[in-house]
């Protein structure tokens, strides 16, 4: 704030990502379920602990997801392919070595 204005100017600015989306590394081509939570998370903008409450677990286990130190049991897989919007196991399938 001016020491002679006592009004606070406030601007909403769309076209500049928040600073915490620019620090962290995502994959471009996503191949762990890790990587394809993390980029999609990164593409609409959103905290981890929002992504958390939208698939219904806590923001540690989004976490451990997110960092392939933890893989999502078969109860999830439907919530996490709503919001992805796609199925991500049947390209994780096909991209498992055999």
């Amino acid at each position: 704030m001016l020491p002679f204005c006592d009004r606070l100017v406030s601007v909403l600015r769309k076209d500049v990502a928040p600073v915490w989306t620019r620090s962290f590394p995502v994959s471009k081509e996503p191949t762990t379920l890790g990587e394809y939570l993390k980029k999609k998370r990164f593409g609409v903008g959103i905290r981890q602990s929002e992504a958390a409450q939208i698939l219904g677990v806590s923001a540690r286990s989004l976490s451990l997801w997110e960092c392939d130190r933890l893989f999502p049991t078969a109860p999830y897989y439907a919530r996490i392919i709503a919001y992805l919007g796609y199925d991500p196991f049947n390209d994780l399938a096909k991209s498992a070595p055999e």
